[in-house]
């Protein structure tokens, strides 16, 4: 049956649900961006202007070495956004991957649709990506220009290098991505087809994904522990990874960590939320994995948001460096905009659930103060890991740089805080604001989109 060919597959799961494959879509094309910019500065800075004096050589060089750091950095980001965007994607549609073998799709079949998929949303990013990426590039340069950390005269050049690395880490990380979203797919039972009432996002996590969990934390304080131990030069270079890899332990122990922040703030919410609050507080422990999925980008800008506020008040550079602070603004505006994208997409599944709860008598504003106190679930959890990931990091390794946490403003911490909660309720209140605009059985009866 041509149905059951991986290509009318993958048109068939993108046309039923393409808000799914909109998110994966976006975190490709930021992806994309950043790459693009980070490759671009480091072609320019590749060739001197004419007449360039060993001044202006020196120049070249540190901002090629910016270029190169923080492209490898974007690719291990691009990586770990992008397969937690696919994989999200996939597990959305787990009814309709259990049909598909429930009429028969072997769960290669299933698999390959996935990869499929992946394939297609990354070849559609990459040209919007490699244009944005130009545009950003070139604004990075000319900034760099203007501040006088770039020599006069160097020219913006994109050369080959820029289209081959971005297409081939998009390439890379959409698969890897599809892989994991399609193995887990490719395990759907078809019974799952049929159960109505199956709640998405209930499923327990399993123990190897809880012995990953403690690998990559016992990996991640390894790599603290050599960056204490080593030259203090280096240490400033490999806090970005070092951060990465506790975020990525992060990542794995989502579900722990939800269920934990879950009973943290259940009393809270039994005692002062009312009815929305307790809805909020079972809604949230039923869907603990789901909510893994949205701690995760929190914490990944909360955390690099605490070491570069700590870079930034031991180094006392302030706003006056520019390139630190576009540096900065690159890093976590991109993690912003995946976490942003990642609680879209949350809350626009959830169409069926809130039109159900219309239908049977909740208002409007019940539904959004349910939201609002789900919202600060994963605030507190999302913060909370970001700021702990942060410290376990800069506490070891922010003295070695002149960057202690002590050092710190005492206002940060809060502002560090009151930065989530906000990302957070924009990110979950704006689709939700136009899903409240669907009639009760109309939600019902069709998909978010």
């Amino acid at each position: 049956m041509s149905v059951l060919r991986p290509t009318g597959l993958a048109t068939a799961a993108v046309r039923s649900r393409p808000s799914a494959l909109a998110g994966t879509f976006a975190a490709l094309v930021l992806t994309a961006t950043v790459v693009t910019a980070c490759v671009a500065l480091t072609v320019s800075a590749s060739t001197a202007p004419p007449g360039a004096g060993p001044a202006a050589r020196a120049q070249l060089a540190e901002l090629s070495d910016m270029g190169i750091a923080f492209s490898q950095m974007m690719a291990y980001l691009g990586i770990f956004v992008i397969g937690q965007a696919m994989a999200l994607a996939v597990a959305q549609r787990h009814r309709e991957s259990a049909l598909l073998r429930a009429i028969g799709a072997e769960p290669r079949q299933v698999r390959r649709m996935v990869a499929v998929e992946a394939l297609g949303a990354a070849l559609a990013a990459l040209p919007v990506g490699y244009g944005l990426g130009a545009l950003l590039g070139r604004f990075w340069l000319d900034g760099l220009s203007a501040h006088g950390m770039a020599p006069d005269g160097v020219s913006f050049r994109l050369g080959w290098q820029s289209p081959v690395t971005t297409a081939s880490v998009l390439l890379v990380c959409a698969q890897l991505g599809g892989l994991i979203g399609g193995w887990r797919a490719s395990r759907a039972r078809p019974s799952a087809a049929l159960a109505e009432t199956l709640v998405q996002g209930g499923e327990r996590a399993g123990t190897v994904r809880g012995t990953a969990s403690l690998v990559a934390l016992t990996g991640a304080v390894a790599m603290t522990v050599v960056a204490a131990a080593g030259p203090a030069e280096d240490a400033g270079e490999v806090i970005p990874a070092v951060v990465f890899a506790h975020l990525l332990a992060i990542g794995l122990a989502g579900p722990w960590i939800g269920r934990c922040t879950v009973a943290l703030c259940a009393p809270v919410l039994r005692a002062f939320g009312g009815a929305p609050g307790e809805l909020a507080e079972a809604g949230t422990r039923v869907r603990v994995r789901r909510l893994s999925a949205a701690i995760t980008p929190v914490a990944l800008v909360t955390a690099f948001g605490v070491t570069q506020v700590a870079s930034f008040a031991g180094s006392g550079e302030g706003a006056g460096d520019w390139g630190a602070v576009f540096g900065t603004l690159l890093y976590v505006g991109f993690a912003g905009l995946v976490a942003a994208n990642t609680l879209v997409m949350l809350t626009l599944e959830r169409l069926r659930e809130f039109s159900l709860l219309r239908a049977v008598g909740a208002e409007r504003h019940q539904i959004v103060r349910t939201v609002a106190a789900e919202g600060a679930i994963v605030t507190v959890a999302g913060v909370g890991a970001g700021v702990a990931a942060g410290c376990a990091v800069m506490l070891p390794l922010g003295t070695r740089v002149g960057a202690p946490l002590s050092g710190v403003p005492v206002w940060a911490w809060p502002a560090v805080a009151l930065c989530g909660a906000v990302l957070v309720g924009v990110s979950s209140g704006a689709p939700l604001l136009r899903m409240l605009r669907v009639r009760p059985m109309d939600g019902l009866t069709r998909h978010s989109s």
